[in-house]
């Protein structure tokens, strides 16, 4: 993970608007009080002699906050352009992991650009970063320091609980889990590799579906299934089309915020965990309702100690003969919430092929970066709203050409369509 300092991707940027009345110092005392209150963004980030990852909370120290001027709606383009410079540049090693610009408008503070490093917090965290960020300037404003929440709970406490019985027999749970999931996963779950890649280890390509969208949604509501587990399920359908197996093996990234404790962690509290899917001889209502019901269970074997993973994989490759192939990740929303009929149909049968074929002429495919490190041979990333999905692939570029992945992309669309018009 401490390679990751080099990938500008791994931050997490956001614009927070500054609330009218409040002067510049009190905008800065309001980033002061938010480092205060967020052990996670006070953190840095080394390996020691060893070699070992380390993680230091510092005490106190100091942020530099550059400040823009701006002129009416320029202020937002303005804020967005800082932001987006800010993540630009891989957090080092002496940084602690936030940056912040302030966009003024005749010296009055009206947007903060808010960069943070991914090691520090995860999606999940950074809201709860930038809702407390809301509620810190909104007390100043009002000048009653008095309204802000609790604080929020601290990565601290969190290595205490791990620490703790309870938290070591957790995670022997969930290595307990791991050892049975992955002992199903094949040898191969992606094509042999093709040889070259191109132009790149690893490419991103980003999918926009409005018929995905209305597929995936309205089958999750017929199925009475969340919308993520449909979209996993269609992926795992697919990739059992292409290897021929049985079933496939992902990787499942979830928040893992179980208690309402944890629920206020603002740091890091990310791990995956692995999920077999059986495909053979079944449905897809069939297969889609398990796995429906095994991410719940997984999400909840999702916290475990890494260090411990490599012995739980000796063992499992000694038991089955073979090394699990583990390479193949699928990180979508964790709710159940079920899809629900899209742009106010009726549900499933509301939908003609005829009006499905006209949504596939708005999907949009367009090649993204190059990637050179990755864990994963395959990512999927969903993001499926009721007007739009949005989906990036990363795929090595040496078991999949840039034409298979479109080829993938399309297919998943075009088998949600065919089921769609089916049910």
């Amino acid at each position: 993970m401490l390679t990751a300092p080099a990938i500008e991707r791994m931050n997490l940027g956001r614009v927070v608007p500054v609330p009218p009345g409040l002067s510049v110092r009190s905008t800065l005392r309001a980033i002061s009080t938010l480092l205060h209150r967020h052990e996670a963004l006070r953190s840095r980030f080394h390996l020691d002699e060893s070699g070992r990852p380390c993680q230091i909370v510092a005490g106190r120290g100091e942020l530099a906050v550059e400040e823009y001027e701006a002129a009416g709606s320029d202020c937002r383009d303005a804020a967005r352009a800082a932001k987006d410079r800010l993540c630009a540049v891989p957090f080092t090693v002496p940084e602690i992991p936030l940056r912040v610009t302030l966009i003024s408008e005749q010296q009055r503070p009206v947007m903060l650009a808010v960069c943070v490093f991914h090691l520090a917090t995860d999606t999940w965290g950074m809201r709860l970063i930038v809702d407390d960020l809301i509620s810190i300037l909104d007390s100043l404003r009002d000048r009653s320091p008095d309204q802000l929440p609790g604080l929020p709970a601290q990565i601290s406490e969190r290595l205490e609980y791990e620490r703790s019985e309870q938290g070591v027999k957790r995670s022997h749970r969930a290595l307990e889990y791991w050892t049975e999931q992955i002992s199903r996963f094949p040898e191969s779950a992606l094509p042999v590799a093709a040889g070259k890649s191109e132009g790149g280890h690893f490419r991103d390509l980003h999918m926009e579906s409005v018929a995905l969208s209305v597929a995936c949604r309205s089958l999750a509501h017929k199925f009475k299934v969340s919308v993520g587990s449909l979209f996993t399920g269609l992926a795992a359908v697919l990739l059992c089309s292409i290897n021929e197996n049985p079933g496939v093996g992902f990787l499942v990234f979830t928040h893992n915020r179980y208690g309402r404790q944890w629920a206020g962690l603002s740091g890091p509290l990310v791990q995956d965990f692995p999920m077999y899917v059986e495909v053979a001889g079944r449905t897809l209502l069939e297969v889609c309702r398990d796995i429906d019901s095994m991410r719940l269970r997984g999400s909840f074997h999702g916290q475990y100690d890494p260090a411990d993973l490599p012995a739980v994989f000796a063992d499992t490759a000694e038991s089955v003969g073979f090394t699990p192939d583990v390479s193949c990740a699928v990180n979508t929303k964790l709710t159940q919430e079920t899809g629900s009929p899209a742009h106010g149909m009726n549900g499933p049968g509301s939908w003609t092929r005829q009006a499905l074929e006209v949504l596939t002429g708005e999907t949009r495919i367009n090649v993204g970066a190059v990637v050179h490190r990755e864990d994963m041979n395959l990512f999927l990333s969903v993001d499926c709203r009721p007007r739009r999905t949005a989906i990036l692939m990363r795929a090595n570029t040496g078991i999949f050409s840039l034409d298979q992945m479109r080829d993938f992309l399309m297919s998943l669309e075009a088998s949600a369509l065919k089921n769609l018009v089916v049910c």
